[in-house]
C-alpha cells in the first residue's frame, strides 16, 4: 500500500499547468474510453484526446531539465514525434508518408510557439521569427524535409523503373566486347593533322 501511495504522490502535480496535470488527464480520458461506451467513434475520440493530452504532458516534460541539451530544449522535436505517430495511424493508408515528411516542419513551428510562450508574447526586436538562430534551425529543418523527400521520391522511382540498379549480369566478362577502340577526342585531332 505504501508503494501505491508513493507512485500517488510522484503523480501529484506542484502546480495547475504542470506535466503531470495533463498525464492524470490523458490517463482518465483513456481509462474512460475503455470502460465508458461501447460505440467506437466515441471510444476513439476519446483516446484521441487522451493521446494530446499526452502530447501536451510530454511536451512540458521535455521543456524542463535534464531534457535541455546546450541551452536548447529537446520538446518540440518529441512533442512533433508524438504528433506525426497521431497523424500517421489517421493517414497510412491514404498518404503514408505525410506524417514522416511533415515531422521537421512541425518541430520548426513548434519551437517558434515555444519561443514565443517563453518571451512571455511580447514582440521583441528583433521578433523569433527572424532571430538569426531561429533562421538557422528553420533552414536546417528545410533541409531535413528536403531531403527526406527527395529520398521517398527515389525510393518510388527505383520501384517503378528497377532496370536502373545495375545487374549482375552487366559485370561479367563475357558481356564486354574485348576489340572495341576508345579513342579520346585529343588523340582524333592528332590523327588528322
Amino acid at each position: 500500500m505504501n508503494k501505491l501511495i508513493n507512485i500517488l504522490n510522484l503523480l501529484k502535480p506542484s502546480k495547475p499547468l504542470d506535466w503531470r496535470t495533463f498525464l492524470l488527464i490523458s490517463l482518465t480520458i483513456w481509462i474512460a474510453s475503455i470502460v465508458g461506451t461501447t460505440d467506437q467513434n466515441i471510444r476513439d475520440n476519446l483516446a484521441l484526446l487522451s493521446w494530446l493530452a499526452l502530447i501536451i504532458a510530454v511536451g512540458l516534460k521535455t521543456s524542463q531539465p535534464p531534457f535541455i541539451v546546450g541551452g536548447i530544449p529537446l520538446s518540440p522535436w518529441t512533442t512533433s514525434l508524438l504528433l506525426c505517430l497521431m497523424i500517421y495511424q489517421k493517414t497510412e493508408i491514404t498518404r503514408p508518408y505525410f506524417a514522416l515528411k511533415s515531422w521537421p516542419i512541425i518541430a520548426a513551428c513548434l519551437l517558434f510557439i515555444f519561443e514565443f510562450i517563453r518571451d512571455k508574447f511580447k514582440i521583441q526586436s528583433p521578433p523569433p521569427l527572424v532571430r538569426i538562430e531561429f533562421i538557422i534551425i528553420l533552414l536546417i529543418h528545410i533541409n531535413i524535409y528536403c531531403f527526406i523527400e527527395f529520398s521517398i521520391r527515389v525510393e518510388n522511382w527505383l520501384e517503378r523503373v528497377p532496370e536502373i540498379i545495375p545487374r549482375r549480369e552487366i559485370f561479367k566478362p563475357d558481356s564486354a566486347k574485348i576489340g572495341q577502340e576508345f579513342h579520346s577526342y585529343f588523340f582524333k585531332e592528332i590523327d588528322r593533322g
